[in-house]
C-alpha cells in the first residue's frame, strides 16, 4: 500500500507559515516608533498670577518663553540667556511660522526681566505678546 497515505503521515508535513506574521509585526513596531511623541519637560519650575478676566488662546503651534522667579530664560524648552534670546525667537519664529509669543512668567519674577524679554521679542519681529494667568484659587502648591 505505498499510494496510500496515512493520516498521521499527513499531520506530520503541515507547517504553520509564520512570514506575514513577523512582518505584520514588524510594520506595527515601526508605526509605533515613527508615531509616538516624546515630550521633554521644562526645567524652570514657574507659579503663575492669577487674572480675573481672561481669554482662552486658540491652540497653534506658538513661541513659548518662561522666566523664573530668579529671571532665569527658557524658550521652547531650551535655557537661553538674555543676550542670546533674540536670535533664538528669530530662529524659531521662522521654524514655527508663529508671530505669537507667549510669556509665562512667576508671579515673583522681577518686572523688569518680563519687560526687557518683551523688548527683545519686539525686536525679533513678534508681532503679538500674551501673558500667561491662572484663574484664582487654582494656583497649585509645592
Amino acid at each position: 500500500m505505498a499510494g496510500r497515505r496515512s493520516l498521521a503521515d499527513e499531520a506530520n508535513k503541515v507547517e504553520l507559515n509564520l512570514t506575514s506574521l513577523i512582518d505584520a509585526v514588524f510594520l506595527l513596531l515601526i508605526f509605533f516608533m515613527v508615531t509616538t511623541v516624546f515630550v521633554k519637560s521644562t526645567t524652570l519650575k514657574i507659579d503663575l498670577p492669577d487674572a480675573t478676566h481672561y481669554d482662552q488662546i486658540e491652540q497653534e503651534k506658538k513661541l513659548n518663553l518662561r522666566i523664573s522667579a530668579e529671571g532665569k530664560l527658557e524658550m521652547n524648552s531650551r535655557l537661553v540667556g538674555m543676550g542670546e534670546l533674540g536670535p533664538f525667537l528669530r530662529q524659531e519664529k521662522f521654524r514655527t511660522g508663529s508671530a505669537t509669543l507667549i510669556i509665562t512668567a512667576d508671579h515673583k519674577t522681577p518686572h523688569g526681566y518680563v519687560i526687557d524679554a518683551m523688548e527683545v521679542a519686539t525686536g525679533a519681529g513678534v508681532e503679538k505678546i500674551d501673558l500667561e494667568t491662572e484663574e484664582p484659587g487654582k494656583r497649585k502648591t509645592g
